[in-house]
């Protein structure tokens, strides 16, 4: 289910950077009941440390992607910021998602690991897939 990330956010035209456009892919992947950090998105975009253009991102295209899927490193939610964590929370809990205590995700149990057909679809080279599931572990055990 997606929902509008940013009420009253007008989105740009669908036109966009090869990276936005990877992003959007990536985010449009990650199954129900799953997420990503911003920081794998960008890894699985093939453009490490750009976890804040992920974000910008989502911010104005969020309507047309499962933008909830889309969490921080430390398995919370960043767009309180923005205005939009209530509902981010709201439709990540109807997808079967729990929250613990301090707010957070278990990103051990909910994060997605894509499997090598999905890295084939996204056009990332076979011999990475290995790589990019290594760099998905450790961002999880930061």
């Amino acid at each position: 289910m997606t929902g509008q990330a940013f009420p009253g956010k007008k989105s740009k035209g669908a036109s966009g950077n090869f990276f936005q456009q990877r992003v959007l892919e990536i985010v449009r992947a990650i199954p129900p009941g799953s997420v990503l950090t911003y920081g794998q998105v960008a890894a699985l975009a093939d453009t490490p440390r750009a976890a804040r253009q992920v974000g910008r991102i989502l911010y104005f295209y969020g309507e047309r992607v499962p933008w909830q899927r889309v969490i921080n490193h430390y398995g919370g939610l960043s767009t309180y910021k923005v205005g939009s964590g209530e509902r981010q929370r709201v439709l990540l809990e109807e997808e079967g998602l729990s929250f613990k205590a301090d707010g957070t995700i278990d990103l051990n149990r909910y994060q997605w690991r894509p499997s090598l057909k999905i890295i084939k679809k996204l056009g990332l080279p076979e011999e990475i897939a290995f790589q990019i599931n290594l760099k998905l572990d450790y961002a999880s055990h930061r």
